[in-house]
């Protein structure tokens, strides 16, 4: 590198440095300023000298004097806005202006001069008038790209913006949020433990403002100012919200804990609503008793015993603990041989593979003619018999067969037998079992793997509605070969789920569920699809005769990703050779492109 250049780039360098050390006009640092200067001028002096006297050479030496000159500008600008004697220039928007535009001066006399110099230190002898303009107006070129980073940068500042790639957002209210509000008993009290200043309060805010209603009272509070408040209520510290029900020895608190840092925050706002739908849900209704038979080789939620995720459903525990359900075990040696326990507001039958005792089937019917809510989800191709507690409801189910689809299909082995994994959309319209999933077909839909269709008795004696059905192109595997079989089997909308409800001899109604498949409200299932959570939440509502837990509970949780074998073959050979080649072929066009500039 020429010396001249060199001396440029260190005066300017030591100017810049000392002047940002210095306390002002009278440190000794920002006076040591002038020998960066001094530098700066024996550099612009020395920076005309140069070996050739060629039309290449003197172009090299007109950038060379005009980058310098520019970069000598934008360093008195510098020098002057670190005096006293700028005067206002030090403060407001002109400090700004005259700091950008002196950054700018410096960064479009540096780049330049920089390209310019490698240029006709790699041409010594042969300098071309048009390599050293190339060289220049490349180097301007970077420089004004780099210069965009000036105001980007000034803007974030100035308005403290944040920036954050990952996707987020807070959760909104969703049906079953709403739905509790309105049909509250009595008011419930707000209280929000979160600082003004903070950025999570904006967040709750946007959330609380969309579901303003006489039942819900909100207030914003801080717990370092309302200390009594805090403690009657167990709150710590900021960041919580907290749910009142009542007052005195009657009050209920639900609390919610958020955070006040948005950083620590977003993974709980992506699910506020689900929060605060399970703590009105426990603060609007009584706590209620659920069974789930056990003792019949049934679907069990705990996985200590190595169950594999198609056999357990911790998921399903989950939700009725969440709608404020006490879930308890009911088999034999809890007595269900004798009767289903008076407390018992529902029953449900998880995929049993062996068979019930007569006396536990009929303690079952027993229980639902008294109106009792019941939801039979049966497995095909086991031992278990149940038609003395479906064929009074107008129910068949045998189980024999599967049923499987050519398309619409979870793939899940990239097997054949992928086909039983089937999916459907096809919703009864009017049922309000199945209304969240008939509202949004288009985007939701049931995946039944291994399920075998129902049937409905001729003269059922009560009200039997069909909920879901296949769709039009799935069929009974009866040859058991996965392959449709045009001369024994027939593809149609089958029956995958019943919906019965009536009363007997006077006492109060009853409401039975039947699925003919049980592996949909599994933990391998369950979480893996929407429309399932959807089926089983409006499923509990309906039973229980609770309208307001049914419905969509919003939430902005980042979903997973899946690649079918099509998208990773893509992945692969695009990864492996596509792109390589693609880097080679672009690499040949601009060494033939270099080649012909220099013939030329």
């Amino acid at each position: 590198m020429n010396t001249g250049i060199l001396l440029h780039f260190v005066g300017v360098g030591l100017t810049l440095l000392f002047l940002r050390l210095g306390g002002g006009p009278e440190d000794v640092l920002t006076q040591l300023a002038a020998v960066g200067w001094l530098i700066v001028l024996v550099g612009l002096g020395m920076g005309r000298q140069l070996d050739q006297d060629s039309d290449g050479a003197r172009a090299a030496r007109r950038w060379r004097s005009c980058s310098q000159v520019a970069g000598s500008l934008g360093l008195a600008m510098v020098t002057a806005l670190s005096l006293e004697w700028a005067g206002d220039w030090g403060d407001g928007r002109s400090a700004v202006v005259l700091q950008a535009v002196a950054a700018l001066f410096l960064l479009l006399s540096s780049v330049p001069l920089w390209t310019v110099e490698r240029t006709r230190a790699a041409s010594p002898v042969m300098l071309p008038v048009s390599r050293v303009r190339k060289a220049g107006y490349g180097g301007v070129s970077i420089a004004l790209a780099l210069a965009l980073l000036f105001p980007v940068n000034y803007l974030a500042s100035a308005n403290n913006v944040r920036w954050d790639h990952s996707y987020f957002k807070t959760a909104e209210p969703g049906d079953v949020t709403q739905a509790t509000i309105e049909n509250l008993d009595a008011p419930i009290q707000a209280w929000l433990f979160f600082p003004s200043t903070s950025d999570v309060t904006e967040e709750i805010r946007t959330y609380f403002d969309q579901i303003r209603h006489s039942n819900l009272e909100v207030s914003y509070v801080d717990q370092a100012l309302e200390t009594e408040l805090a403690k009657e209520l167990k709150v710590q510290k900021n960041g919580v919200i907290a749910l009142v029900r009542g007052e005195g020895d009657d009050q209920q608190v639900q609390r919610i804990r958020i955070g006040d840092e948005i950083s620590k925050a977003e993974r709980k706002l992506k699910k506020l609503d689900k929060e605060v739908a399970n703590a009105l849900i426990k603060l609007a209704s009584d706590p209620r008793q659920a069974y789930i038979t056990v003792g019949h080789g049934e679907m069990y939620w705990d996985k200590k015993g190595g169950a594999l995720p198609a056999r357990t459903i911790e998921g399903l525990k989950t939700e009725l603990k969440r709608l404020n359900f006490k879930v308890s075990e009911l088999g034999p040696a809890q007595g269900l041989a004798s009767e289903v326990p008076e407390d018992a507001d529902l029953v449900v039958v998880m995929g049993p593979t062996d068979p019930f005792m007569k006396e536990e089937l009929a303690a079952l019917d027993a229980y639902r003619r008294g109106g009792g809510a019941i939801w039979y989800a049966l497995d095909p191709g086991t031992k278990t018999d149940f038609s003395a507690a479906l064929n009074p409801l107008g129910i068949g189910f045998d189980g024999e067969h599967l049923l499987a689809g050519s398309t619409n299909v979870w793939v899940a082995t990239r097997r054949i037998t992928d086909r039983y994994n089937i999916f459907t959309n096809k919703t009864s319209r009017k049922h309000p079992s199945v209304s969240t999933l008939s509202k949004n077909s288009k985007t939701l839909a049931l995946l039944t793997p291994l399920a075998s269709p129902l049937k409905v008795l001729d003269s059922a004696p009560f009200k039997v509605e069909i909920t879901m059905r296949t769709l039009a192109e799935v069929w009974v595997d009866k040859t058991q070969n996965v392959r449709f079989d045009a001369d024994t089997e027939e593809k149609k909308g089958w029956p995958l789920s019943a919906a019965v409800s009536g009363s007997e001899d006077g006492a109060e109604e009853f409401r039975v569920l039947v699925t003919g498949d049980a592996t949909w409200a599994s933990d391998l299932v369950l979480p893996l699809s929407k429309g399932n959570q959807e089926f089983l939440r409006d499923g509990f509502a309906w039973l229980v005769d609770e309208p307001s837990h049914g419905g969509t509970i919003n939430d902005e949780e980042d979903v997973k990703i899946q690649h079918t074998k099509g998208d990773e073959a893509w992945m692969f050979y695009a990864t492996s050779l596509l792109i390589p080649v693609m880097l080679f072929a672009l690499g040949m066009m601009r060494v033939r492109a270099r080649r012909k500039e220099g013939d030329a």
